[in-house]
């Protein structure tokens, strides 16, 4: 009877000790990114000290105890909001290797991908975001990047698609309106006649005008 009750005792799961770590060194390396950028991450507004003190935080940990992709994707956080992209690119990679369900990272590591021009695979970033979170206010953001690489991409049928999508998820488009990269789709020969009709449908004729090209003063 002893024996059956100890074994009974030992069958129940202790609290996962490392994984409380992890969380708690998480929410350290968090404060001080928040810490070190009064306006959210970005270079411009980031203090370099408590993010070299995150970075430190957080690499050591790993180093010591382990590896866990919430600590790579604030590594990640932290070297961007640094200035230093490569570094940025190669944690968040690491993020989505160990947890391929981060969304937050697949789509970071696609806003790099598309800020230099690598479509292909921020094609692939974003798809994984819009997989992924299908559901709730910002579930138009993976569907609205994918329609941005289609439409640099030169290809209106996949744009359409994909915009259609992210009108269906809650995407306004106010969003776009007077953005650069839209007034490029919108004068280009072969994007524009696909940005005319969907805002024309789903936006309001002032959306379309600031698409237009800025009058000379």
């Amino acid at each position: 009877m002893v024996f059956l009750a100890l074994l009974a005792h030992a069958e129940v799961p202790l609290p996962d000790y490392q994984d409380a770590l992890v969380q708690r060194t998480w929410y350290r390396v968090n404060s001080l990114i928040e810490a070190a950028c009064s306006n959210g991450p970005g270079v411009m507004a980031c203090a370099k000290e408590p993010l070299d003190e995150a970075i430190g935080l957080a690499s050591t940990f790993q180093a010591q105890v382990v590896q866990d992709a919430r600590l790579e994707y604030l590594l990640g956080l932290a070297y961007l909001s640094r200035g230093d992209r490569s570094e940025g690119e190669t944690h968040l990679r690491i993020a989505v290797r160990l947890d391929p369900e981060r969304s937050d990272a697949w789509h970071d590591l696609g806003e790099i991908l598309l800020q230099d021009s690598r479509f292909d695979e921020a094609a692939e970033a974003f798809a994984h975001v819009t997989e992924l979170v299908d559901t709730g206010p910002k579930s138009w953001l993976g569907p609205w990047r994918e329609a941005e690489v289609a439409a640099h991409q030169g290809r209106p049928e996949a744009f359409e698609k994909h915009m259609k999508l992210a009108l269906q998820r809650g995407f306004s488009f106010r969003t776009i309106r007077g953005l650069p990269n839209w007034r490029q789709f919108y004068a280009d020969p072969v994007m524009g006649p696909s940005v005319t009709k969907l805002v024309t449908v789903y936006g309001t004729p002032d959306i379309l005008k600031s698409l237009e090209p800025e009058e000379a003063p």
